[in-house]
């Protein structure tokens, strides 16, 4: 048997202190310059100083933290490193990443989270891991149950904790903190960075170096991915939507929906329309959220429609398009979708759809990012009047207006979603009952 050549050592990783070991797998895996996140962080985690690191969303911060962590653990040792992620999809997708760069070495890494039995993360802490990959509310529920032993935390890390401020987990970030008794070393890592955060950071940290690899003047998205705007209605959204998808054939895309129900009937409309496309949200089940994001991967699925649960655990470098079906409320959210995108080097596009009445939410995110979006046309669509308005008198397509000639605002009409992608009919509705109750559906 003829064993092929040993590949290259990547000099630029060696230069920063990463072991033989470690170096081996990147070589594997073809990593060969570091990103800026990552020579900029790697040496301080190597050193054991505390570390608040701000990057762009692509940019590597998994390796940032985790060659250096899995370089300074103890082989004969139990567990010592503890990852604190938001999401299932980003606690699976992290350890994939560690147990990639930890090949050629003796390490146990376990991820444990919410939405699978129990009995599954009792076995993982049986093997005693020495890395963990988990979701706030599972590592608290073991810490609980006296299987996860969080007073012998040597490394602690927050992964996208801004995510974990934004979905309620504020106080489970701060039970985790206290009860590592020994003061571990800590990183917080994200792509952006709020005041709460830093008020944490100087509340538990110990002179923590701070490494934000944006400039104020820079865009907090990726410069390769063209941004676009296109001023749709909600009840137009499905039809612009087809259009947008049949001209641009993008090779594998995201959706972002705002709700759960939006994110099913997008899904199976465009699936009736022949497209390859399936939804996730966090009403799936754990088994049918991991069969959709394999089939993603892998590219037997080439359209994901997603609520915001996706947006930070979805680390797809093929991914070519992002569409906002629905505006999200906070900018801070347009970054992370957008950030799927235009990964590692790789070009990308997103485009918005902005209803009437929703300008002011494009401002902020504008604002936050540093970009204008670019007006998009979308081929072959033209906008076409609000469904169930009556002509008015002087022929118009609608009621009249209210005082000062303004339609009324898109969010009023934002859960809107027809199953059909063609335009909306224009006769009148069905008139509506003077009094006594509405027929309604009993909720099972």
């Amino acid at each position: 048997m003829t064993h092929s050549p040993e590949l290259p050592i990547p000099v630029a990783f060696e230069k920063l202190g990463v072991e033989h070991a470690i170096l081996r797998a990147l070589a594997e895996i073809r990593f060969v310059e570091p990103s800026e996140i990552q020579s900029r962080m790697i040496p301080p985690v190597l050193a054991g100083r505390d570390v608040l690191g701000q990057a762009r969303t692509g940019t590597g911060k998994t390796a940032a933290f985790g060659l250096p962590l899995l370089q300074k653990l103890d082989a004969t040792g139990g567990f010592q490193v503890l990852i604190v992620v938001p999401t299932r999809e980003l606690a699976v997708q992290v350890e994939g990443e560690m147990v990639r760069f930890a090949r050629h070495k003796h390490t146990r890494i376990a991820c444990v989270y919410g939405g699978r039995k129990l009995l599954h993360d009792e076995k993982a802490m049986e093997r005693q891991p020495h890395v963990i990959v988990g979701t706030p509310g599972r590592i608290l529920d073991l810490y609980d149950r006296r299987l996860l032993p969080l007073d012998r935390v040597r490394h602690l890390v927050f992964d996208e904790v801004d995510r974990m401020f934004d979905i309620g987990f504020r106080d489970d970030v701060r039970k985790i903190i206290n009860a590592c008794r020994s003061q571990p070393q800590m990183i917080f890592v994200s792509a952006t960075i709020s005041d709460e955060i830093n008020r944490m950071v100087q509340q538990h940290m110990r002179n923590p170096e701070t490494i934000f690899t944006a400039k104020p003047e820079d865009t907090q998205t990726n410069a390769r991915a063209q941004q676009y705007y296109a001023a749709v209605n909600p009840w137009d959204k499905l039809r612009a939507l087809k259009l947008l998808l049949t001209a641009e054939k993008p090779g594998l895309a995201i959706i972002f929906c705002r709700t759960k129900r939006t994110v099913d009937k997008v899904a199976n409309a465009l699936n009736e329309r022949g497209f390859n496309a399936s939804a996730i949200h966090g009403d799936l089940m754990q088994n049918k959220r991991e069969r959709v994001m394999r089939g993603f991967r892998h590219g037997k699925i080439n359209i994901l429609v997603a609520t915001d649960l996706a947006s930070r655990g979805i680390d797809v470098h093929e991914i070519t398009h992002v569409i906002n079906y629905d505006v999200p409320e906070d900018p801070e959210v347009y970054v992370h979708r957008v950030g799927r995108t235009a990964r590692m080097g790789a070009g990308g596009k997103a485009y918005t759809f902005v209803a009437n009445g929703q300008g002011q939410m494009q401002t902020e995110i504008e604002k936050l990012t540093n970009v204008l979006l670019e007006p998009a046309q979308i081929p072959g669509f033209t906008p076409s009047p609000e469904p169930n308005r009556r002509p008015d008198q002087h022929g118009n397509g609608g009621r009249s207006s209210p005082a000062g000639g303004q339609h009324r605002s898109g969010a009023a009409t934002e859960g809107y979603a027809p199953t059909s992608f063609e335009s909306s009919p224009t006769a009148p509705a069905a008139p509506r009952p003077i009094h006594g109750r509405f027929p309604t559906r009993r909720r099972r």
